[in-house]
């Protein structure tokens, strides 16, 4: 396969752009520079706040600016698009349809990833935003390919969104029990496993190395994606190379 280059849709967040970033270096199998994917990050972190139009369409709407920041990557020589934010894919449709080359879907990828490598897997359960769960996104995603889906109770969902906001986003200390309490309440509703919803939920993986094979990464699944459709190779086992 002929090298492609990855364009990145970014600040949404800032912090989850660069994350992304680091994980695709990481996830290549490389000996040297040329080993390596090509990527053009726009990272705009001034684009509107994609919860707060979803749960009120009188605040400013963001898919102006995204349609023109995927329009940039599409010009500057992208051959593939990715937005590291799940609750943004609420204007995945719109944006994929001004832009003529193809973006890839996080959500749609974080469930095909889950249906392919957990075995037997029946109920999947997700952290996201209050924004990602209103709009159904993962729901929806999950009926497509026939799993029960589970979202968290209104005070898990609180306090989520306490996790997000008031520590990740803001740089502030993660309060990691509260994180793990919510995981086992999934766990405890019959889930077999537990997709990361939220790229800002994927940072706090990595910076407190969980390593649980009943939590799927949706930033870890894009970045996988990614290397594979850019025509370079992830380290170890390429598992979705055939997803």
């Amino acid at each position: 396969m002929s090298e492609k280059i990855l364009g990145v849709l970014g600040g949404l967040g800032p912090l989850a752009t660069v994350y992304f970033m680091d994980l695709v270096v990481k996830m290549t199998e490389a000996k040297k520079d040329q080993d390596h994917i090509s990527m053009i990050v726009l990272n705009h972190a001034a684009i509107p706040d994609r919860t707060d139009f979803i749960l009120d369409n009188t605040k400013p709407n963001p898919l102006p600016v995204m349609i023109e920041d995927a329009k940039k990557l599409q010009a500057a020589g992208a051959d593939y698009v990715v937005m590291p934010c799940n609750t943004a894919h609420f204007f995945y449709e719109q944006i994929q349809k001004n832009i003529e080359i193809p973006m890839l879907n996080i959500i749609e990828e974080t469930v095909k990833y889950a249906v392919n490598h957990t075995a037997n897997i029946k109920k999947l359960g997700i952290l996201a935003t209050k924004g990602t769960i209103s709009a159904g996104a993962y729901q929806n995603m999950c009926r497509k390919y026939a799993l029960d889906c589970v979202v968290p109770s209104l005070s898990d969902e609180a306090s989520l969104m306490n996790l997000i906001y008031n520590q990740v986003k803001a740089g502030k200390e993660v309060n990691i029990d509260e994180f793990i309490k919510i995981i086992e309440h999934m766990k405890a509703d019959g889930c077999d496993a537990v997709a990361l919803g939220c790229t800002e939920l994927s940072v706090i993986n990595k910076d407190f190395a969980l390593k649980r094979p009943d939590i799927i990464d949706s930033l870890e699944v894009l970045a996988e994606r990614s290397i594979v459709l850019c025509g370079k190779q992830v380290k170890g086992e390429k598992v979705c190379a055939d997803s």
